[in-house]
């Protein structure tokens, strides 16, 4: 088993992330997030109702043909 690295690989070791603040939220982006997640959650609880409602499949019986 192999152990992790303690240093990034050389490939890694020149890259810098740099955060900048925004004066203004981007409101658009976040009201798509939370509508996203709405959505998201309305199909999740549609398709729970969908898969409990529905009667659990039973397979005809085999005929062994003896």
């Amino acid at each position: 088993m192999s152990r992790p690295r303690k240093t990034p690989p050389a490939r890694m070791r020149n890259y810098r992330i740099v955060a900048e603040p925004r004066t203004e939220p981007d409101l658009h982006k976040l009201a798509q997030l939370f509508i996203g997640m709405a959505l998201a959650r309305t199909d999740a609880e549609r398709q729970e109702r969908h898969d409990a409602a529905a009667p659990p499949r039973q397979e005809p019986p085999e005929d062994v043909g003896n």
